[in-house]
């Protein structure tokens, strides 16, 4: 046991899911007899006599594991164990093993079954809790996965709060803080004419008004969070726990297309939502503070993709999570270089291309990134970014994204270049039909930022974008050239119908799903957003926007959406399959391992994509031999 320091404990357990929802003398009176552990990683903590009790992890990670060692549940920061332990003496006998050094606050049994009793919403949370908890015991004594991706792709609409509580901006702190009193809300939206301007939070009435002697008669348009952040109701829970974490908030308003409010999403609603996660993943890979130990952590990555994968994830919300594990990771190891070799001397963007642009990742993914300097570089500037650009990358490589083949990498000198290097790059393209030319208008122009050192949200990428969008839109030839390159490529349907396999090698009698399903959609989609207005760099961002654009009929477009659907399920349940089985993912798949009817729907699909190869065809090679 360690000294304890109260008013810290305090600190924390306010902004803590249900703490947060007790009163000042409710939360004085559980913090009586709390304590405070220190666990070493591996230690194992057997929940009965005097620590049978709920415990809260300050700071670390744990597993929460069945007697004979069976994962029932991994848990973080700000979460809590021994809940059996208080609400029904802990009859699965269950242990929690820390999985890397830990600090846990150990509340006294006594004080915290009589909050329990008192609270009735306090109780209510642990209840939900244990309920969870015995779910996943459940599934992990019927030797199913005990990490599932566990309703990730829920979108935020099923789970946000509806009955919301508003204020205007010309009302006074005193009167807002009696209706959040009131409510039992820890925050109110400031709303005008209907559209969200602001929240204000607990802490803000804490950190705004008490902590500096601030009047109660101070307007609400003065203490407010001006433009928060914001999602809209169609977004994933995902998506939410992601911006929450990175933007340290604990309170997320949800609005629609006109801005104007319609829910709310707290972290306890996510808390009670979410199981594990890759969340979990992503708050490891923050802590970490070495290249090694991000390594270790990302040996779950395999698995976090074949839970997802087998817990019938949509496809796309697959590509979705992994994107954003891998911007993660990312940025974590930028941050790691940026602390080995010091603060960079320019403002620098780190760009990713190909499938983590379009947030399409699947098992086996490579990287394709690249770097855009402020200014051209001096010969000590660029060693620096050729230092920075080889540690990020086999970084990656290490963590389980692999080095690209083609080398189109940040640490390939050709891929680091200034603003205008890259713009000068793309008009070069645009106004080219070599091979080479069109090769990389296939990888490049899936294009996005994913760490920009000057905070400006990747401006620089925004600006190249619209460049790059304009000289597109001045130049037919250049997208009749690349029709031409994207239709050489067929699906793999001969003339009755039937499948064209690969005639020999390793792959003998399979179908190539990516690159003669999957890629050539995503060709077309390509053409398609090039010949938008507005830029998208997602597969079925683009199509979606050709639609809102009327640049391709609704029905084709979503029979193609679906084809794509169609392909990337079975392309990520066949490199499932050969995952496990080989240790390899692979995209490859014998038709013979479908049923009749799946054989069917395959042929459909392949019959799409050459229908709107045809549809493009006429689009874009009108007048063009």
């Amino acid at each position: 046991m360690a000294a304890i320091d109260i008013p810290e404990v305090h600190k924390f357990i306010e902004t803590i899911p249900p703490f947060s929802g007790l009163s000042l003398l409710e939360r004085k009176q559980i913090l009586t007899g709390v304590s405070m552990l220190y666990v070493r990683q591996g230690q194992t903590l057997v929940l009965k006599d005097d620590s049978a009790t709920v415990h809260l992890i300050r700071r670390g990670a744990c597993e929460i594991r069945t007697p004979k060692g069976g994962l029932v549940d991994q848990i973080a920061d700000g979460e809590c164990f021994g809940v059996s332990s208080v609400m029904a003496q802990n009859p699965d006998g269950l242990q929690v093993v820390a999985m890397e050094d830990s600090l846990v606050y150990r509340f006294d049994k006594i004080r915290f079954i009589e909050m329990l009793e008192k609270n009735e919403a306090f109780g209510l949370f642990f209840e939900h809790t244990q309920h969870n908890r015995l779910r996943k015991l459940t599934r992990s004594q019927s030797n199913e996965l005990a990490s599932p991706a566990l309703q990730l792709s829920t979108p935020v609409a099923h789970i946000m709060t509806r009955q919301l509580i508003q204020a205007t901006p010309k009302e006074t702190v005193q009167t807002i803080a009696m209706r959040m009193t009131e409510a039992r809300v820890s925050s109110i939206l400031v709303v005008e004419e209907g559209r969200l301007q602001g929240i204000v939070t607990d802490r803000d009435l804490r950190s705004r008004i008490l902590a500096v002697g601030g009047s109660s008669d101070s307007l609400v348009a003065d203490v407010m969070t001006a433009s928060p952040v914001t999602l809209s109701p169609n977004s994933l829970v995902m998506q939410a726990q992601t911006l929450m974490s990175e933007s340290n908030i604990h309170h997320l308003p949800i609005v629609d297309e006109e801005h104007q409010a319609v829910g709310m999403l707290t972290a306890a609603d996510l808390l009670r939502h979410q199981e594990l996660s890759p969340l979990l993943l992503i708050n490891l890979i923050h802590r970490q503070q070495s290249v090694e130990s991000l390594a270790r952590v990302c040996k779950q990555w395999p698995t976090l993709i074949i839970n997802l994968i087998v817990t019938d994830m949509k496809a796309a919300d697959v590509g979705k999570v992994l994107a954003t594990v891998s911007d993660n990771l990312t940025r974590r190891l930028i941050e790691l270089a940026l602390e080995k070799f010091g603060p960079a001397p320019m403002d620098f963007q780190f760009l990713v291309f190909g499938s983590q642009a379009r947030r399409d990742q699947s098992l086996g993914s490579d990287q394709d990134n690249g770097l855009m300097l402020e200014r051209e570089p001096s010969a000590e500037e660029s060693l620096y970014f050729a230092d920075l650009s080889e540690f990020v990358c086999q970084g990656l490589g290490l963590c389980g994204i692999r080095l690209c083949p083609g080398n189109i990498m940040a640490s390939n000198p050709e891929w680091r270049k200034t603003t205008d290097g890259w713009q000068q790059a793309f008009s070069r393209w645009i106004k080219s039909s070599a091979p080479s030319a069109l090769l990389h208008a296939s990888i490049f122009f899936d294009i996005r930022c994913v760490y920009d050192n000057d905070k400006s949200e990747g401006e620089a990428v925004k600006d190249l974008i619209k460049a790059m969008q304009l000289e597109v839109s001045k130049n037919s030839v250049f997208l009749a050239t690349l029709t031409r390159s994207a239709l050489v490529t067929k699906p793999p349907l001969g003339f009755f119908r039937h499948f064209l396999l690969e005639s020999s090698g390793e792959h003998k009698h399979q179908l190539d799903l990516k690159h003669q399903g999957l890629a050539l959609i995503n060709d077309l989609a390509r053409l398609y957003g090039l010949s938008c207005q507005t830029y998208r760099v997602g597969t079925l961002d683009r199509i979606e926007q050709a639609i809102r654009e009327k640049l391709i009929s609704v029905d084709t477009a979503r029979n193609l959406m679906d084809a794509w659907d169609k392909l990337n399920g079975l392309r990520l349940e066949a490199q499932r399959g050969h995952f496990q089985a080989t240790g390899k993912a692979s995209a490859y798949l014998d038709p013979k391992d479908l049923s009749p009817l799946q054989r069917k729907h395959l042929k459909t699909t392949f019959s799409i994509i050459s229908d709107v190869q045809d549809v493009a065809q006429q689009r874009f090679l009108r007048g063009y031999s």
